[in-house]
């Protein structure tokens, strides 16, 4: 809004400044609806405020539990890179060992056996070398079973750790988003707390520069008025001087000026539940596409998804548009309890959504590594359920 005050010259006639004086009344009338107007939108800003700040407390919340969710996440993976370290240093260890082993038997062959065997001297010192060798075979066989046991424990760290990173790389990419959220609304709010404060300001500014405006017009219609009456008076008293039967003093005029200045001033103060079936058919076609890719920034259920693609592409493909992100699905539809879940209902996380399939299950679009697949739906911290059928 731009305002401008525009300071008429003073008229000499009491008409003159009456008129100039309502004209500012008018003026200062239309500011104060301005004003009025101004305030009604600052109140509707005010709610729309409010529920800004809710969502505020509600990213921050959501971006330091995934923060938290990280950091555990990180030590998850550094407990699982010093294991698969340690049991990679054993893999050479036994490796080692067994390459010991295989030239010793490659190089004695089993005559180095059967010679230990028949330079014994009698039947029992045979058995007992018979035995030793026997535990010889045996030994060689523990270890070939470790090596393997080893390998195959190292194989299943491998994938853990796999499975952990590419975790960690879903969390840090709903981390952003949700900093991306935070960082448009605080704008919003920090633009829209702006421009109307500084629209109430200029316009409060301009009324009271009309309000002082109108005292000073007040003021000089009273002296005109003053200057008026002695005027009168003076006039009165020479025709009375003039003519013995003189006339009576008119004061109507001024009778009536004090009425309009007293209906004048009286004006100034005047201005101052979910659809269950349609839910299992919901859940049952976001089943179809199990197995499917994870895609960051991706909405396509056969192509790859990321969480909110996935909700969003599901819901509608029934005709139900939902916001693409999962802070704006966090708050579409209504709220639910968990305990009062149905399938098709949103489960919301930190950064994250899933739907809901009932029994303590849900389908989602998880990780690069799994997918879309199937899951718990308390296997993350719960921050909403929202129904929008």
């Amino acid at each position: 809004m731009a305002f401008g005050i525009v300071v008429p010259a003073w008229a000499t006639t009491i008409s003159g400044v009456k008129n100039q004086r309502n004209q500012t009344q008018q003026n200062l009338n239309e500011v104060n609806s301005q004003i009025g107007d101004i305030q009604s939108q600052r109140d509707e800003v005010n709610t729309e405020l409010e529920l800004m700040n809710d969502q505020l407390v509600d990213i921050l919340t959501s971006i330091e539990i995934l923060e938290e969710e990280i950091e555990l996440k990180q030590k998850e993976i550094d407990l699982a890179q010093k294991d698969l370290d340690a049991a990679q240093q054993k893999e050479t260890d036994q490796y080692e060992d067994m390459k010991k082993r295989i030239k010793f038997m490659y190089e004695q062959g089993d005559s180095a056996y059967m010679q230990a065997i028949l330079g014994a001297v009698n039947y029992s010192e045979m058995m007992n070398k018979a035995e030793y060798i026997e535990q010889i075979y045996s030994y060689d066989r523990e270890l070939l079973s470790e090596y393997v046991e080893t390998r195959e424990g190292i194989e299943a760290i491998k994938a853990t750790l796999i499975e952990e990173k590419g975790a960690m790389k879903t969390a840090e990419y709903e981390l952003e988003k949700e900093k991306e959220s935070l960082e448009l609304l605080v704008a919003l709010k920090r633009r829209t707390v702006a421009d109307f404060d500084s629209q109430l300001e200029t316009a409060k500014e301009k009324a009271a520069a009309y309000k002082k405006q109108l005292e000073l017009q007040n003021k000089k219609i009273r002296e005109l008025e003053e200057e008026e009456r002695k005027k009168k008076e003076e006039e009165e008293r020479k025709k009375k001087e003039a003519e013995e039967d003189g006339e009576g003093e008119d004061s109507d005029g001024e009778s009536d000026d004090e009425d309009e200045d007293d209906d004048l001033s009286a004006g100034a103060g005047d201005e101052l539940d979910g659809d269950s079936s349609l839910g299992q058919q919901i859940c049952d076609y976001a089943c179809q596409f199990v197995g499917n890719p994870y895609v960051y920034g991706g909405t396509s259920l056969t192509e790859g998804a990321d969480c909110s693609g996935f909700t969003q592409s599901v819901f509608a493909h029934f005709g139900i548009s939902i916001p693409r992100d999962s802070f704006s699905q966090r708050s579409c539809g209504v709220g639910v309890d968990y305990a009062d879940a149905q399938p098709g209902d949103i489960i919301c996380y930190a950064g994250h959504v899933a739907l809901y399939l009932g029994d303590g299950q849900i389908v989602h679009a998880s990780t690069e590594r799994t997918g879309i697949t199937y899951g718990y739906a308390t296997y993350r911290t719960i921050l909403a359920v929202r129904r929008v059928i």
